[in-house]
C-alpha cells in the first residue's frame, strides 16, 4: 500500500476519491433536508469556497486580505452580465448556458487578482491591507458607475436555471417561442368590422324573430333535456395533459415541476463547486506550491536566497485567492438571485476575514468551520433577540459585535483558530508535537 501511494499521481487520485466521499454524503444530507436546511447548506459551502482562497492567501502566504468580498463582487456582476446579455459564446458560436457564465466568471477573477496581485506583492503590513480595504470599499462602487449595464445601486435581477437548462427569464422565452400557425390561421378567419355583409343577412327590426316564433319543442330548454352533472362537458385529465404537452413553450413546463426545489439546486450547485475549489486547493497546499508559499511566510530573505521569488510566490496567492473568491460570487449571485453594491459591501469582506481567523487561517478544514460560523452565529442572534424581545437596531449589529469579541479572543487565547487548538489539544493527549503549518 506504501508503495502505491508512492506512484506519480497518486496523491491526486487519493484527494480526488477523498473530496468525492465527501461530495457524495454531503448531497445525500442535501436532499434528505428541508428547503430552509438547503439554503443554509448553499450558504456554508459558498463561504467556504471563497475562504478556501482567504486561507492560501493569508494563512499560507503571510498576506493581509480585507477585500476578498470585492473578488466575489468580480465574479458575482460577470455572471450576471454575462448570463443576462449573451445568447451564444463569442467566437464558437455554441448557444450560451450558466457553465459558460461560471467560466468566464473564473477568468474575470484570474485577471482581476493577477493585477491587484502585481500591486500588492510590493506591500506589506498596513500599507497591504490599506490597499485591500480601498479595493473592498471601491469595486462594488463602480457599479454606480455604469448603471445601464450594472444595474447601479438597485442591481441587477437575475433567474437561476431551471433543469431544462437556460437562463432566460419565462416572459423571454415566450417572446421567443414559435408562434401556432393553425391558431393563426383560425383567427384570419374572423371577419373584421369593415367586412361587407348582404342586406337581406343584416339584422333589422324586419328581419328580427318574434315570440310567437314556433320552436320545437325537443329544442327547447327544459328540466327533461337540461344536461346532468354526470354528463362528461369537462376534458379529461389526459386530454389536458396532452394539450399541454402540446402547447408547452420554452420548456414551461419543467419550469413549473412540483418536482423540483430550487432551494435544493442551488445548495447542491454550491456543494458541487466547493469540492471542485476544495480539491484544488488541497492539491495545491499540500504540493510544491504549498511549501513555496509557507517559505516566502516564514523568512522572504531565505526563500529569495534559496531561489523562489517572492513576488511570484505572492502574485500567484493572490490569483488562486481571486479565483476561488469569483467563484464564490458567482454562486452567491444565484442563491440570490440578484447582484447589487449592497450585496458584496465591506461586511461581507470583513466576514470572510472573521470566519478564516476563528476557523483557523492556515486550514482548509477551518475554512469549513469558519463557514459554519458566519451562518449560524447571525441566526443564533436571532432567535436570541425573539426571546429576550430585542430592539431592531440591536438584533442587526449584535452579530458584527459578537464577531470582534471573538477575534480578540481567539487572537489572545487561539492564535491558531479552532482547528489550532484542537491539533494542539489533540498533540498534548497523544504527547507529539503539533504539525508545523
Amino acid at each position: 500500500m506504501a508503495n502505491l501511494l508512492r506512484l506519480p499521481g497518486s496523491r491526486l487520485v487519493t484527494h480526488a476519491l477523498f473530496i468525492f466521499v465527501i461530495w457524495l454524503a454531503v448531497m445525500r444530507l442535501n436532499n434528505a433536508v428541508d428547503p430552509l436546511f438547503n439554503y443554509y447548506i448553499s450558504l456554508v459551502a459558498m463561504f467556504a469556497t471563497a475562504m478556501f482562497g482567504m486561507v492560501i492567501l493569508v494563512g499560507l502566504s503571510g498576506q493581509v486580505s480585507l477585500g476578498n468580498g470585492a473578488l466575489m463582487a468580480v465574479g458575482g456582476y460577470v455572471f450576471a452580465v454575462t448570463s443576462l446579455n449573451w445568447q451564444t459564446v463569442p467566437i464558437l458560436g455554441l448557444p450560451w448556458n450558466g457553465l459558460w457564465s461560471m467560466g468566464f466568471a473564473a477568468v474575470g477573477g484570474i485577471v482581476v487578482g493577477l493585477l491587484v496581485g502585481g500591486i500588492a506583492a510590493r506591500l506589506r503590513g498596513p500599507y497591504l491591507a490599506g490597499l485591500t480595504l480601498g479595493l473592498a470599499v471601491g469595486v462594488p462602487a463602480i457599479a454606480n458607475r455604469f448603471p445601464e449595464l450594472l444595474g447601479g445601486e438597485s442591481g441587477l435581477m437575475i433567474t437561476v436555471p431551471y433543469p431544462d437548462g437556460g437562463y432566460a427569464a419565462p416572459t423571454e422565452s415566450f417572446v421567443d417561442a414559435p408562434i401556432d400557425t393553425g391558431a393563426a390561421d383560425a383567427l384570419s378567419a374572423v371577419p373584421s368590422p369593415e367586412a361587407s355583409v348582404a342586406p337581406e343577412d343584416m339584422l333589422t327590426m324586419d328581419n328580427f324573430p318574434s315570440a310567437d316564433a314556433s320552436v320545437a319543442p325537443e329544442d327547447m330548454l327544459t328540466m327533461d333535456n337540461f344536461p346532468s352533472a354526470d354528463a362528461s362537458v369537462m376534458p379529461s385529465a389526459d386530454s389536458v395533459a396532452s394539450t399541454v404537452d402540446a402547447t408547452d413553450v420554452a420548456g414551461l413546463g419543467s419550469m413549473l415541476d412540483d418536482t423540483f426545489i430550487i432551494e435544493r439546486w442551488q445548495a447542491g450547485l454550491a456543494i458541487t463547486v466547493a469540492c471542485l475549489v476544495a480539491f484544488i486547493a488541497l492539491n495545491l497546499v499540500r504540493g510544491r506550491q504549498g511549501r513555496v508559499w509557507r517559505a516566502v511566510r516564514d523568512d522572504s530573505v531565505a526563500a529569495a536566497v534559496a531561489g523562489i521569488s517572492p513576488a511570484k510566490a505572492k502574485i500567484s496567492a493572490f490569483a488562486v485567492s481571486s479565483l476561488f473568491a469569483a467563484l464564490a460570487g458567482a454562486v452567491f449571485a444565484q442563491i440570490l438571485e440578484y447582484v447589487g453594491p449592497g450585496a458584496f459591501g465591506l461586511g461581507l469582506s470583513l466576514s470572510l476575514l472573521v470566519g478564516v481567523v476563528l476557523g483557523g487561517r492556515s486550514s482548509l478544514l477551518g475554512a469549513i468551520i469558519g463557514g459554519l460560523l458566519l451562518v449560524w452565529l447571525p441566526e443564533f442572534v436571532l432567535s436570541l433577540s425573539e426571546r429576550g424581545g430585542w430592539d431592531d437596531q440591536i438584533t442587526n449589529n449584535a452579530p458584527n459585535l459578537i464577531y470582534g469579541l471573538l477575534v480578540v479572543l481567539v487572537v489572545l487565547l487561539a492564535p491558531g483558530g479552532i482547528v489550532g487548538s484542537l491539533q494542539k489539544g489533540f498533540a498534548r493527549l497523544t504527547r507529539r508535537a503539533p504539525k508545523a503549518v
